[in-house]
């Protein structure tokens, strides 16, 4: 991997495979102010640590080195743009590429898979509180831990995306992803978990049956249902169903509908309701993928009930026969807006069960979407193209009027992961209203790029908005007060979320809501007596937190107070 912007003597980040090329590596960074510590905490930098000139009773603090790779973040070409390149593996396993593999959990903990599509997987997180990106995990490591992995086996990449659940990560392996009888020749896959309160990565299918989920299968995605405890996979080219019980660790392989015959691609992207059901799609119309599977079958929404089984949905109507490819839920989970790689947006209602085709971007549908993110206030959708002979971009699209525009080009962010081939990514926000996307190419011998972007700082330097709007929370006697920066010409509604903590500081619950500045107003005070709480037995203690919402505004460092009991 290159150092863009290397001096001699002070290395900004990270790709070395060896542990004593890293630990004399981040020794000289030490001593030069580079790189960060800790798992937890950010290493000083020359300007933060005592002097020599300083009283000797000042003495500095204790650090943590970093012992894993990692790569710290570097500013784009314009304000809301951080880029960082992902790093090899210890075993000198290189993320080549990254699909469709970036994800947060609720606190805005950003996790990405890399893979080198060949050999070995890997799982990498970026830590909020030092923008550090770090390897964390890969299939290879976590499986001979477990004494769970064959002489010449391979993991050619985690494609699913990251899903976090009751404070484990899921991944799942996907060895080989040709539309042929080449799965037949792997030994099957592999789900894994990483648990961020003791930074483990595991082998979860050590336990299962041959060591694996289902032999010879391969899975490109996965979901979650949270409320049963389960998890749902989709193989590869197969398209049947699988399903994880995370609390026995057992697999079931609960196949497909009937009518779906043969191989053809499969889903990216399907979702669970509240009620449990299954919601897949499969097929392409594109000639790169079509393996000339029946339009008929596959031009609308078909599901699995646990009660029922299989069944289709035709008045769940697609524009031409494409599995969805993305997806995002608002932040109540009312609504989730899906899309297919040729960028048609649909909405999917959960209480009525209810579907709507909204529209499509003002691009070719010949570019794919593999960018798919839902603004918190659910106004937006930032969708992206790549893949075809024009710049990778991300347009905005609006929901209500079916409006869009190109708000950025990548290589003008940053033109050096810019000049990559590929943008993937969905529902993957940070805590501050930062969405992250993967920038990589094929066998190139280049690491792949992760970037994460600001929509409301990016829209505010292009002058797209007329100021950056920044909005604070503070305690004001018995009162909570929510100021915003700027002028103040316009009402500006804020988003927040009242989180319930259990004794042991658990996040259990949570309540959502709104309120509005009017036009001329720069702050309000409300009466924590007056919001509505979250519902949970377990709840001990609350806490209130501003929300960004992706569009409009930012939040400051100062987002959140207590509650109390």
């Amino acid at each position: 991997m290159p150092f863009e912007g290397v001096t001699p003597l002070c290395v900004r980040s990270a790709q070395w495979t060896k542990h004593f090329v890293l630990i004399a590596i981040i020794s000289l960074l030490s001593a030069c102010g580079g790189g960060s510590s800790g798992p937890d905490a950010p290493q000083q930098s020359l300007s933060e640590q005592p002097s020599s000139q300083q009283p000797e009773t000042e003495t500095e603090p204790e650090t943590e080195e970093i012992t894993v790779p990692y790569d710290s973040a570097r500013d784009g070409d314009i304000d809301g743009v951080h880029i960082w390149q992902m790093p090899d593996a210890p075993d000198g396993s290189r993320p080549d590429q990254s699909w469709l593999a970036v994800g947060s959990d609720a606190e805005g903990e950003i996790y990405i898979s890399g893979h080198d599509h060949q050999t070995n997987a890997m799982l990498y997180r970026m830590y909020q509180h030092d923008d550090t990106l770090r390897w964390v995990g890969d299939a290879k490591s976590a499986s001979e831990a477990a004494n769970n992995w064959q002489t010449n086996e391979t993991a050619e990449k985690f494609h699913t995306r990251p899903i976090h659940h009751n404070g484990t990560v899921y991944v799942a392996t996907l060895d080989t992803s040709d539309m042929n009888n080449s799965f037949l020749n792997t030994r099957g896959f592999h789900w894994y978990g990483y648990q961020p309160a003791d930074n483990s990565f595991t082998d979860l299918s050590a336990t299962e049956p041959n060591g694996v989920g289902a032999q010879t299968l391969q899975i490109v995605t996965i979901q979650k249902d949270p409320v049963n405890n389960l998890l749902y996979g989709m193989s590869i080219p197969e398209n049947k169903l699988v399903r994880y019980d995370i609390a026995t660790g057992t697999t079931t392989v609960l196949g497909k509908p009937s009518a779906w015959t043969g191989y053809f691609y499969s889903n990216r992207f399907m979702w669970v309701d509240s009620r449990g059901r299954v919601y897949i799609t499969g097929g392409s119309s594109r000639n790169q993928w079509n393996q000339g599977e029946s339009a008929s079958t596959f031009n609308h929404v078909w599901y699995y009930d646990p009660q029922s089984g299989f069944g289709e949905l035709p008045a769940f109507a697609l524009q031409g026969p494409n599995a969805m490819e993305v997806g995002q839920w608002d932040r109540r989970r009312e609504n989730l807006y899906v899309s297919d790689d040729q960028g048609n947006i649909y909405r999917f209602n959960d209480a009525a069960a209810s579907w709507t085709f909204l529209g499509r971007p003002s691009f070719s549908s010949s570019l794919k979407t593999w960018v798919f993110q839902l603004s918190a206030d659910g106004e937006k959708i930032y969708i992206g193209l790549s893949d075809g002979a024009r710049d990778n971009a991300i347009y905005e699209y609006d929901i209500a009027t079916g409006d869009s525009y190109e708000l950025m080009v990548i290589n003008e962010l940053d033109p050096i992961s810019g000049a990559e081939a590929f943008i993937t990514g969905y529902d993957s926000w940070d805590s501050t209203g930062s969405f992250y996307i993967s920038d990589f190419s094929m066998y190139d011998g280049d690491n792949a790029y992760m970037l994460g972007i600001n929509p409301v700082r990016i829209k505010a330097a292009k002058g797209l908005l007329d100021e950056l709007v920044e909005v604070n929370v503070e305690d004001s006697g018995s009162d909570i007060r929510i100021a915003r920066s700027g002028i103040a010409m316009e009402s500006l509604e804020v988003l927040y979320e009242i989180r319930g903590y259990s004794s042991t500081d658990d996040w259990v619950a949570t309540s959502h809501g709104e309120v509005t500045l009017a036009a001329n107003q720069t702050s309000l005070s409300l009466n924590p007596n007056g919001l509505s709480q979250p519902s949970d037995s377990a709840v001990a203690s609350t806490q209130f937190w501003l929300i960004a919402d992706g569009n409009d505004y930012i939040v400051a460092e100062k987002r959140s107070v207590g509650l109390g009991n």
